[in-house]
């Protein structure tokens, strides 16, 4: 074997260990955190509460049963049985779900008492 061919094969090995090395310790990490991070923020489905708002097209003091009345219109709307899509209606869902969790139900003002932004 020629010194190139050692020396090409030295540096894989070295590299293979480093590279193994990292990805335990990143994968350890992960498992300490248990995911905290890609949480944080978001509510109903993973999505935040403006997205929440864009999707249902609704206002930032929206009260619940507007919500509902977004939800219900838009739902039915993207039926696959009308044609529509089920991945639209479960963003629907989650979209409803985030906001229900952000204002209690009959509330205009949920996010005054819950610290949500404007």
């Amino acid at each position: 074997m020629s010194a190139f061919a050692r020396l090409v094969a030295n540096i894989m090995v070295m590299g293979g260990g480093v590279l193994g090395r990292a990805f335990l310790e990143a994968y350890k990490q992960a498992l300490q955190n248990g995911g905290k991070a890609s949480r944080a923020g978001l509510r109903g489905g993973g999505i935040s509460v403006t997205e929440a708002r864009s999707i249902l097209d609704v206002k930032p003091n929206a009260t619940a049963a507007e919500v509902e009345e977004a939800y219900a219109r838009l739902h039915a709307m993207n039926a696959p049985a009308n044609g529509g899509s089920s991945y639209l209606q479960s963003k629907i869902a989650n979209a409803r779900a985030a906001l229900s969790a952000e204002a209690p139900a009959g509330s205009a003002d949920g996010d005054k008492k819950s610290g949500g932004a404007k």
